[in-house]
């Protein structure tokens, strides 16, 4: 039996709760598009190995 069922059992509420918590902590996910996009106003270089580097 997982930790999360027991406390899904015993204490449903904070399960919940942990549940709400952890679906906030998750990182949205950028595009390429994206990423240049934020970076535009600045001087960025792709490294020899694809790496977005800052040029000045």
């Amino acid at each position: 039996m997982s930790i999360g069922r027991i406390i899904k059992e015993n204490y449903p509420k904070s399960y919940e709760k942990l549940n709400k918590i952890r679906s906030e902590n998750k990182k949205e996910k950028l595009t390429e598009k994206d990423i240049k996009e934020l970076m535009h106003h600045s001087s960025y270089r792709r490294g020899s190995r694809g790496a977005i580097k800052q040029v000045r």
